[in-house]
């Protein structure tokens, strides 16, 4: 999972490995498991980007976030330098 992220997370052709709504998916499954503490429902916030693939890879990502038992919400679409600052003082994807 290291070999997948760089300076900006994960980057490429969509639907073309490594941004496949397979790999979306299993993302969000493992932000879920990281942000779990004990028996509360975490809430994490999405953000994404303008490109017409950001609806397919942030759906994927919700669904990677529910099937683990958190909670997704959706913010609203950011210029893609933008996308992963948070005005949050706890950081850019969890909300406690």
């Amino acid at each position: 999972m290291k070999k997948l992220f760089g300076t900006d997370g994960v980057r490429g052709v969509a639907n073309v490995y490594p941004m496949t709504t397979e790999m979306a998916m299993q993302i969000g499954r493992a932000a879920a498991y990281l942000f779990k503490d004990g028996n509360r429902r975490h809430r994490i916030v999405i953000g994404k980007d303008t490109r017409l693939s950001g609806y397919m890879i942030e759906n994927a990502l919700v669904a990677g976030i529910c099937s683990m038992g958190s909670m997704s919400f959706l913010w609203a679409r950011f210029p893609r330098r933008e996308s992963p600052i948070s005005p949050l003082p706890c950081g850019p994807m969890r909300v406690s």
